[in-house]
């Protein structure tokens, strides 16, 4: 099992990862061969030899020595990115899933009050029919009543009519002149 370099001895870095490189042991390619590095390990960087363009690392396996400067890079590799966003991408298919069953529970239930609403219309409607018969019955009723009391104020002021001028038409009593007063 690979470890990881102490990175409080310097900066990090990574090996490029379209290549291996040779592990030298001093800042040229003169140098002997120590091993090679795997594109995309994470190596620690500890110097830089800028007139020969090597750097001096500590790599995954504990080891120091230098490497060609163009084989480094600062980001991390492809190698060491790809299982990071392949999880990125199960965890995003889990969500977008989720988020289907979610809408799919949502567009369920906009159709259920969808449906409850045009039965509430409907029964509204109803109602409002019903509303408009009682009111147009209870007109008629009123109408009528009014009708009723119309025709017995008549018949009354007709009678009282009658009466009258058969209590005009009746003899009267006469009257006594006793003029004592």
């Amino acid at each position: 099992m690979a470890q990881e370099p102490n990175d409080s001895d310097g900066e990090i870095r990574y090996i490029s990862d379209d290549l291996f490189t040779y592990l030298h042991a001093g800042p040229g390619r003169n140098f002997r061969i120590l091993g090679s590095v795997i594109a995309g390990t994470r190596v620690t960087m500890l110097q830089e030899d800028k007139e020969n363009n090597f750097i001096e690392i500590i790599d995954d396996k504990q080891r120091t020595g230098w490497v060609d400067a163009d084989f480094i890079s600062v980001s991390s590799s492809v190698r060491a990115l790809v299982p990071g966003l392949q999880q990125q991408v199960k965890d995003t298919q889990q969500t977008i899933q989720q988020q289907r069953q979610s809408n799919d529970l949502l567009n369920q239930q906009i159709a259920d009050l969808t449906s409850q609403n045009t039965n509430l219309k409907n029964k509204l409607s109803d109602a409002e029919k019903e509303n408009a018969k009682i009111t147009q019955t209870l007109a008629d009723y009123d109408q009528t009543a009014q009708m009723e009391w119309f025709t017995r104020g008549g018949i009354v002021a007709v009678i009282s009519l009658l009466l009258g001028i058969i209590l005009t038409y009746l003899p009267k009593k006469r009257r006594r002149n006793d003029n004592w007063m």
